[in-house]
Formats: structure tokens, sequence, C-alpha cells
């Protein structure tokens, strides 16, 4: 009896693991289910990536912590530099309206194709990027600042709502998938 109820306990949290771990969609933001996503219900659900932004844990985002994390959501394929192609897709859908140029090779500064995190953000340093985020200028961005900032940008048609096209299109850039 002792083996099947462990059995039993143990598929039962096999499989609430697999529910926590699967990706979060645009229908688990859309709590009312009215086909947009209002600030509120993104708010519920993106709260729950601030931990992949905030890596020291301290309840602020730092301008090093904010490159980092931007950095990593824009290496679409994870091998920790981006390519030109990456580097445009970021520039079209997060970080454009700051950026000084949109050429790449003028961030590549060693010229070796791919662009480095510490290139990244010496590309982005010096723009008004990291304090489009920090609303109340206190030098940190916090939780609400973080939900505000990223719904903000992928609010693309400004109509203040994330219809499905743009969840779909720029949520990836954002991490809207949950902790990585």
């Amino acid at each position: 009896m002792k083996t099947k109820t462990l059995s039993i306990f143990s598929a039962f949290l096999f499989l609430c693991s697999l529910a926590i771990g699967q990706d979060m969609g645009y229908n688990d933001y859309d709590g009312n289910v009215d086909g947009t996503i209002d600030q509120e219900e993104f708010n519920t659900q993106y709260g729950n990536t601030y931990s992949s932004w905030d890596q020291n844990n301290d309840a602020n985002v730092d301008e090093r912590e904010f490159y980092d994390n931007t950095f990593r959501n824009v290496d679409q394929n994870r091998d920790d530099e981006l390519s030109e192609e990456e580097w445009n897709m970021g520039y079209d859908n997060m970080y454009g309206d700051y950026a000084d140029s949109r050429s790449f090779n003028d961030y590549d500064t060693n010229r070796d194709g791919n662009m480095s995190s510490e290139e990244f953000q010496d590309s982005l340093g010096d723009s008004d990027f990291y304090s489009s985020y920090d609303s109340n200028m206190d030098g940190n961005v916090d939780q609400d600042e973080i939900n505000e900032g990223v719904y903000r940008n992928m609010d693309r048609n400004r109509d203040g709502s994330l219809d499905q096209n743009e969840f779909d299109t720029y949520g990836s850039y954002y991490n809207t998938m949950g902790d990585m």
C-alpha cells in the first residue's frame, strides 16, 4: 500500500511540475477572456517573471540587471552573443527609439560579427532606454515599473491593450513565458 501511495504521490508531483513549467500563453494573460490583455491582467501574470529581471533579489532592477536581462531576451538563440539579425529584431521591437543608430557595426566594437553583453550595454548605456522604465526617477526600476514598461513596449499600436498579435510577436522579447 505504501508503495502504491508513494507512486501516486510521485506521479502527482511530476504532473504538477509539468503544469508549472509550461509556457504561459495569451489566454493565460487574458484573465477576463475578452480577447485583449489590459495592464492589470498583464501585471498579474508578468509579475511572475520579475525575478529574471531582479537577479540579486533586492526588489529593484539596477541598470546592469536591466541591460543583462534585455540582452538575454534579445539573444533568441541563447548563445550569449547577439547576431546582426538579433540586434535588428531588438532594435525594431524594444530599444530602437533609444539607440543612436540602427547599424550593428556601430556597436560591434571589436568587429567580430557578434555583439557581446558588454558591447550591448555600451551601445545603450548612455541612452534613455533604462530611464524610460524608471517612471518615478529614483534610479531603480521596481516590479510595477518593469510591468508598465514592458506592456508599453509590447503595445505597438498604442491602444492601451495587447491583442494576440502583439503578444505573440513581442512576448518572446520580454520573457512573457515565465522565468528562464
